[in-house]
């Protein structure tokens, strides 16, 4: 929701901005800041547009375009947003607009958050229930724009009210310890605050609030903080197991009030003016599937078809695997059929299409099969998670009505499996096998062979691969990466990685067809579409934006790598 009555303008190129310059745009009546806060409804419309500026539908900020900055997803589109490339293939510069957006985004938000905890007293007409609700989920907010911050840029300046432009401008870098201690600090004061109130579908709760405190553990590395949040949680939603495909309806708009959902931005098809749709069919679809408007900005890489299990629940190349790289779409786990669209895949039950890899060098395809000849699917694969199937979203790509999963159970649970086992090591082998056979239990899939996972190295491989399949194209791979330290591998030889080609599916099923760019996996060639390079010495952090760096006159220093 917009808020019509106060406008957030910052300075231009730097989020650290003056206190002078928030109130821009005003009312005809020029309604000051005072009078402002002091009615209900604008304080419920600024806590609004919080949250949309936080999970924003910028496509340089949404969680499917972060999982192009991985291995799991290649962004083929050579129009708009082609910065998010640059990332993945490690050409990115201090000026790259996806590292001046990260930052930019994330103190606009901390400055809203700062303004609004300053000001709420002032609404003296809100009861003191929805008075602590609205400010539990600000607080919320502020502490997610800091853990994202910690996660990208390490050390990062901590603000904790509104800035005077003076004051902007002689902002320093805090440790990042110190930043993540005050992010837990405003989680645990809004758990309090928003302790048993029902907010309704969409709305930041005490759940949500101990979800992100998981996810900053997480993304340290810090397990037995992690394990004790996450015991919290368990048992306190599950899993959705409703209808035929209850893993894919979580992602097609047929189970959006689902228990397994913790938080998401609620999408619908726009009514009138106001655009409500998640846009993502424009971003996924081939533009034959659409009337010819669609992007195929981001497409599913060979490496992630790769990481689905077989039927039977064994990965590819483990032991006793019937994997075959000439037959590589048979017998797989369910939760590849309902997340992609392969070579003979049916995309649409109702419209039956069938897509299969076109060589755009030598310019043929199966007769009757191509599937769009003139701007095909980069890897020859298209993500089928999170498209709008509707009539309605077919023809209006932009206004899918799907909603955005930021939390969910399952990834509590792949959470806790972690924390298990990095805490606990192999004697937690059969809580980490019953919760990843929750997992596959729910979509149809086959469960854990045990007898192959009886080192701690085996059951890493297990845990860290099943929380690549479960939650593909929800935005954490990017980050899981890092946090491991696994980016800098190269993805043709181990699988997964940052560094080397980027294969996708192969060149044609007969095999005939295969070009100078192709990289053997598996014995096979994989048609690959771009190579990527990550450098360990200055990647597992995003540079601070130079800009910010001007505009403090160097009193924001720049991360190892970068000067």
């Amino acid at each position: 929701m917009k808020n019509k009555l106060l406008s957030i303008v910052f300075l231009v190129g730097c989020a650290l901005c003056s206190c002078d310059d928030v109130l821009d745009a005003l009312p005809e009546d020029k309604l000051p800041e005072e009078t402002f806060w002091q009615t209900p409804g604008n304080v419920r419309a600024f806590v609004a547009d919080v949250y949309s500026r936080s999970f924003p539908l910028e496509y340089e900020m949404h969680p499917c375009f972060d999982e192009a900055m991985s291995d799991n997803s290649h962004m083929a589109w050579e129009g708009w947003y082609t910065n998010i490339k640059l990332i993945a293939n490690g050409s990115y510069l201090t000026t790259t607009s996806v590292v001046n957006n990260n930052w930019a985004y994330a103190y606009t938000n901390i400055r809203m958050t700062c303004q609004f905890l300053q000001n709420i007293e002032k609404c003296t007409e809100l009861d003191t229930a929805e008075k602590e609700a609205l400010t539990g989920q600000i607080r919320f907010f502020l502490a997610y724009s800091y853990i994202r911050l910690v996660a990208l840029y390490g050390d990062v300046p901590l603000v904790e009210k509104v800035l005077t432009e003076e004051e902007s401008k002689i902002q320093t870098r805090t440790p990042k310890a110190e930043v993540l201690a005050f992010a837990h600090g405003q989680l645990d004061q809004a758990i309090k605050e928003l302790d048993g109130k029902a907010l309704g579908k969409g709305r930041v709760t005490a759940g949500a609030c101990k979800a992100l405190k998981a996810r900053a553990y997480l993304w340290e590395n810090d397990y037995s903080n992690l394990l004790a949040v996450t015991s919290e949680l368990i048992g306190k939603y599950s899993l959705n197991t409703a209808g035929e495909t209850p893993y894919a309806d979580l992602f097609n708009g047929n189970a959006e009030d689902a228990d397994e959902i913790i938080l998401a931005r609620e999408h619908a098809h726009t009514s009138g003016s106001i655009t409500t749709g998640n846009r993502l069919n424009q971003a996924f679809f081939l533009k034959e599937m659409s009337g010819g408007d669609a992007l195929r900005a981001l497409t599913p890489t060979g490496s992630l078809i790769d990481a689905y299990p077989m039927a039977d629940g064994r990965l590819i190349h483990e032991n006793g695997s019937t994997y075959n790289p000439k037959d590589p779409y048979k017998d797989r786990d369910p939760r590849l059929a309902q997340s992609i669209i392969y070579p003979t895949s049916t995309i649409r039950e109702s419209k039956t299409m069938t897509w299969v890899l076109y060589d755009p060098e030598s310019e043929e395809s199966i007769p009757g099969q191509r599937y769009d000849a003139k701007e095909p699917s980069s890897t020859g694969y298209v993500w089928k998670k999170y498209c709008d199937w509707s009539d309605h979203a077919m023809v209006q790509i932009l206004d899918g009505g799907v909603d955005v999963i930021y939390f969910r159970y399952a990834d509590v649970l792949l959470m806790h499996a972690e924390a298990l086992l990095e805490t606990k090591g192999v004697a937690a082998s059969s809580e980490i096998f019953g919760i990843i056979n929750q997992l596959r239990d729910r979509c149809g899939g086959g469960r854990v062979t045990a007898a192959n996972y009886t080192s701690e190295d085996a059951l890493r491989t297990l845990v860290r691969n099943e929380r690549r399949v479960e939650l593909a194209n929800e935005g954490l791979r990017f980050f899981d990466l890092r946090r491991w330290k696994v980016a800098e591998k190269t993805v043709a030889v181990s699988g997964e990685g940052m560094n080397g080609e980027v294969y996708g599916a192969f060149m044609r099923l007969d095999g005939v067809g295969a070009t100078d760019r192709t990289v053997t996996v598996d014995g096979v060639p994989r048609r690959y579409v771009e190579t990527y390079k990550f450098d360990p010495s200055k990647h597992y952090l995003f540079p601070v934006p130079s800009k910010d760096i001007d505009l403090t006159n160097g009193s924001l220093t720049q991360n190892p790598g970068w000067n």
